[in-house]
């Protein structure tokens, strides 16, 4: 084999290499997708349980997606399906896990998870179920009068 060949054959290994790359990722954050959804989904429904409930956290998928049971509960924006889709909402349990033990009085680790534990593997920007809930607690920390008054 020439010199020349020798060259366009590394050159072609790597350009396959290169795209291959390039479309695995790309598969792998399209399939990310549905749950990247439904983990902002469940981090919108949480903070909008705590927001009716004095920041308490729910103790199960029944008692959380009773957020969405009044005319203001339908019209919390879902990414993964439309306003107040409850078939969907009912959904998010097969996709991620929370733990219905966690206190918001003290929030240590992450008490929203995939299925199967872990960290999500796509995750929009500002829509991470955890820092959402950690957002939400701060701020809600900072406007809440003090109990010392």
């Amino acid at each position: 084999m020439t010199r020349g060949r020798k060259i366009v054959l590394v050159v072609a290994i790597a350009i396959v290499g290169v795209v291959g790359w390039i479309a695995y990722g790309l598969l792998r954050t399209l399939r990310g997708i549905p749950e990247a959804y439904a983990a902002w989904d469940t981090g919108t429904l949480l903070i909008e349980y705590m927001k009716q409930h004095d920041d308490q956290w729910p103790s199960s998928w029944n008692q959380l997606l009773t957020v969405l049971d009044s005319d203001d509960g339908r019209k919390i924006p879902l990414r993964g399906a439309s306003a107040g889709d409850m078939s969907y909402a009912r959904s998010l349990r097969e996709k991620v896990a929370v733990d219905w033990t966690f206190d918001p009085a003290n929030p240590a680790g992450n008490p929203v998870v995939p299925i199967g534990g872990g960290e999500f593997s796509v995750v929009l920007e500002g829509a991470e179920p955890n820092e959402m809930v950690r957002h939400h607690l701060a701020e809600r920390a900072t406007t809440r009068p003090s109990a010392a008054h």
